[in-house]
């Protein structure tokens, strides 16, 4: 069943945060300056977790070279989307609109925040193999 722009405005919104949907109307950008340089609860309910957190992983995941800005996309908006859609349990098709960013665009720097933080927690927590441990293991 296909559902109206109207209604499928009204079902976008019911999955945003109250003071987002004032934001829509920007670009991602100015989002995630207005969330980073705002009340330390706006990063909290947006990105679900503390400004200085958020900037702390930021820092992280570029000093290790795990994420780079681009020609286009900051490191922090990279991270914004990717803490975005799985804080708030999105599928990109709400985020794209948000962002307003292609699906592809919202992917791929969704998959690259991604693999930069489980690189990031598998050098942190996991240890390769050592000499005592058999090579068939």
């Amino acid at each position: 069943m296909e559902c109206s722009d109207d209604e499928k405005d009204d079902i976008f919104e019911n999955y945003l945060p109250k003071e987002m949907s004032r934001s829509l109307t920007s670009n991602g950008t100015k989002f995630v300056d207005e969330v980073l340089n705002g009340q330390n609860e706006h990063c909290l309910e947006n990105f679900r977790m503390d400004k200085h957190v958020f900037y702390k992983l930021c820092d992280l995941l570029q000093a290790r070279g795990f994420l780079h800005h681009t020609n286009r996309i900051k490191i922090e908006e990279q991270l914004a989307i990717f803490m975005f859609i799985i804080g708030h349990n999105l599928c990109t098709r709400a985020v794209q609109e948000l962002f307003r960013y292609s699906g592809e665009t919202i992917s791929r720097h969704f998959n690259n925040v991604l693999n930069a933080i489980i690189m990031a927690i598998s050098l942190d927590f996991f240890q390769g193999a050592g000499p005592d441990i058999p090579p068939e293991v």
